[in-house]
């Protein structure tokens, strides 16, 4: 299971001239990183970020990068999908010829039980 965190990032003073663009490009290179926004307050960027290793490690990935002033990891929570799943077609072909010989089975039985009455 992946885990899935948010970071926010203060961009040293001498790089934030420019847009963030050189700076959101290089954080989408890394497979970890989902989406960056650019953000007004005390910090400058908003990163998501999914992994399937620790979110340390992933921090760790971008804390060296020459613009992190600081990095603050925001919240962690596990990635689950509510989404009801969908059956495969192989699944479903399964399911309907165990049915139909489940079927066929039961109206064996009840004419056997039929003959055995009469």
């Amino acid at each position: 299971m992946a885990t899935k965190a948010y970071f926010t990032i203060k961009v040293a003073e001498e790089f934030r001239t420019d847009g963030y663009q050189e700076i959101i490009k290089e954080l989408k290179t890394l497979p970890e990183v989902k989406n960056v926004e650019h953000v007004r307050g005390r910090y400058n960027l908003l990163v998501e970020v999914e992994a399937p290793i620790r979110v340390i490690m992933v921090a760790h990935k971008i804390l060296p990068m020459k613009w992190v002033e600081r990095l603050n990891i925001l919240t962690v929570e596990p990635v689950q999908d509510d989404r009801p799943q969908r059956l495969q077609r192989e699944t479903l072909q399964k399911l309907k010829v165990f049915w139909a010989n489940r079927t066929a089975q039961t109206e064996f039985a009840d004419a056997e039980v039929g003959l055995r009455r009469g």
